[in-house]
């Protein structure tokens, strides 16, 4: 008679159970999907500062190979603007500062890139983000002013 009840009883609560798991799936998934979403912003977002950082490298190692100040000047505002539209990143305003006070054989240049994007390009609902990245590169210590 004990187990017979106990069957009953086991009945019981899987019948009042029924629908459950549906309920439980519904709640989950929303906060599944905004994690998923949250991950790809946050994920975008590192990629465009890495982007940025390989344009401040790039624009550093062409202005370390120019032979004149000005030139490196120009060159490296032309790389890093390459650099930054060859992977896609929109920036507005753009800007490079290039410091050639040590650009000597031997001495180095500086370079930094200052890319503000919309939040929204990188995948977020809105609002600005202004990235910032500065790489150096040694000018070669062996070379001329002149060809």
């Amino acid at each position: 008679m004990t187990i017979q009840k106990t069957r009953e009883q086991g009945r019981r609560k899987s019948r009042s159970d029924r629908g459950s798991a549906s309920v439980e799936l519904t709640l989950l998934v929303p906060v599944i999907v905004l994690a998923l979403v949250l991950m790809v912003v946050a994920g975008r977002q590192v990629s465009a500062a890495l982007i940025t950082q390989d344009a401040a490298a790039a624009a550093a190692r062409v202005a370390s190979l120019q032979r004149e100040a000005g030139a490196a000047r120009t060159q490296a505002r032309q790389a890093a603007e390459q650099e930054l539209t060859d992977r896609g990143l929109v920036c507005a305003p753009f800007a490079v500062r290039v410091d050639t006070s040590r650009f000597v054989p031997g001495g180095a240049v500086g370079v930094e890139v200052q890319c503000t994007v919309t939040v929204v390009d990188l995948g977020g609902l809105g609002g600005q983000r202004t990235l910032t990245a500065g790489a150096a590169s040694p000018v070669d210590p062996y070379r001329g002013s002149t060809p």
